[in-house]
């Protein structure tokens, strides 16, 4: 029974979709976990690649994989039925072009072990294939500095809520403990959401990745986040998000099949029931109030500030990373919003104001407080699995130089190099 407690089961569920190229990476770095309890399980939305070849690939050589495909078409709905096949122990999904970092679950069970947490987050890098922001791959990592962090904390959940309803940013927070990519949470947590659910489902938004992090943190005080990562994101060609933000033919197509799926499922009625929207901070104040409205759920999540969810709308339209073609959807959504609100004239006054800004991706090598930019091309970083490798050795070994090691270092060095000059006794043959 003890061996039970200290292995348990951990499952990945990875809902996926037309990822057949970047998935067997994606798989490989599942499969290369040297945890024996774990299930990989892959949902296949009715692809119309390779990816059913490359699973059962795969599965033939692990047999922790296993090829599963939903009744139903969606992205919602993908997600539940993966989360629905998960036996009790602990889930963490990934979607087709992610990966976890060598030992990820043996590390994640590790801190859940020592902390005795439910829930456990880090800050996940991220690995741009190339193709994507420009010709190169670009992995970016979570560095004070240029430097790694290491170490743990326990973190307030009611905080951590507040906190979500003051910013509206849940994709910036890397502290948020959502179990889509950088979080893992126990399936006692799950199941209690599901019970306060009216239709008996986890997910209850159009996209499901920010809500699992407020959801869950309404059913827990307090989980446990780690300072290194034990998974990574992946950016593809393929990745919704990042296709909104192209003006590409391909990347409308897909947004626009995606809001087809997503009209059964708009966003909240204080919200003005408006359809689905990508803005962060609209997906995030949706998922919050879909959560408060859960029947015994107990956050105390703060109020939304409407006035400031307008004005944050439009400031996040004008940043330049966002596709000009797609503004006028947008502009029309946060109008019905602010209209619901009885902030129509707020709406037009900040717009009149609004300028984009000419910032777009960062490219390249760079430096910033908190994380660090690699090319891909120059270090042969060429997909997740190698990202993943890069991460975990610049976590493992990277947090433990401070300034002191560097200073013993060049000490050492120094002292090693005055020695050249000493002199004692002359050359000679031993008779």
């Amino acid at each position: 029974m003890s061996d039970v407690k200290k292995e348990p089961l951990f499952t990945v569920i990875i809902p996926t979709k037309d990822r057949a190229d970047y998935l067997a990476y994606t798989l490989k770095s599942c499969a290369m976990q040297e945890y024996t309890n774990l299930e990989i399980i892959v949902s296949d939305d009715g692809s119309t690649d390779n990816t059913r070849e490359v699973v059962l690939r795969a599965a033939s050589l692990d047999s922790r994989i296993r090829y599963v495909t939903p009744p139903a078409s969606g992205m919602r709905e993908n997600f539940e039925f993966a989360l629905g096949q998960v036996r009790p122990g602990f889930v963490i999904a990934l979607g087709g072009d992610d990966g976890l970092l060598p030992n990820g679950i043996r590390d994640m069970n590790n801190l859940l072990q020592l902390t005795g947490a439910e829930s456990l987050a880090w800050p996940a890098p991220v690995y741009y294939y190339s193709n994507v922001k420009s010709d190169s791959a670009q992995l970016i990592l979570h560095a004070k500095m240029g430097r790694a962090k290491s170490g743990y904390k326990m973190l307030s959940a009611d905080e951590f809520l507040a906190k979500t309803a003051k910013n509206l940013s849940y994709v910036s927070d890397v502290e948020s403990p959502m179990f889509y990519v950088k979080g893992v949470v126990s399936t006692r947590i799950i199941d209690s959401v599901k019970s306060k659910s009216p239709d008996g489902c986890f997910y209850a938004c159009a996209t499901p990745d920010g809500y699992s992090g407020i959801v869950t943190a309404g059913e827990i005080d307090e989980y446990a986040f780690s300072e290194a990562p034990f998974s990574i994101y992946g950016m593809s060609p393929t990745s919704f998000g990042l296709g909104y933000l192209s003006e590409s033919d391909k990347a409308k197509k897909q947004s626009e099949s995606f809001f087809r799926n997503a009209e059964n499922r708009p966003m909240h009625q204080d919200l003005g029931g408006q359809p689905y929207s990508p803005l962060i901070c609209l997906m995030t104040a949706d998922y919050l109030l879909t959560a408060k409205d859960l029947p015994g759920w107990s956050a105390r999540a703060p109020d939304i500030d409407y006035r400031q969810l307008i004005i944050q709308s439009l400031n996040e339209l004008a940043d330049g990373n966002y596709a000009k073609a797609r503004t006028a959807r947008e502009l029309e959504i946060i109008s019905g919003v602010a209209e619901h609100q009885g902030l129509g004239e707020i709406f037009r006054q900040t717009l009149r104001k609004a300028k984009r800004n000419r910032r777009s991706h960062l490219d390249g090598n760079a430096l910033s407080p908190s994380r660090l930019y690699l090319d891909g091309n120059k270090y042969s970083i060429s997909n997740i699995v190698e990202a993943a490798y890069f991460a975990y050795y610049f976590h493992a070994f990277g947090s433990k130089f401070d300034a002191k090691s560097m200073f013993q270092m060049l000490t050492n060095s120094f002292r090693y190099f005055l020695q050249s000059y000493r002199k004692n006794g002359h050359l000679h043959i031993d008779e």
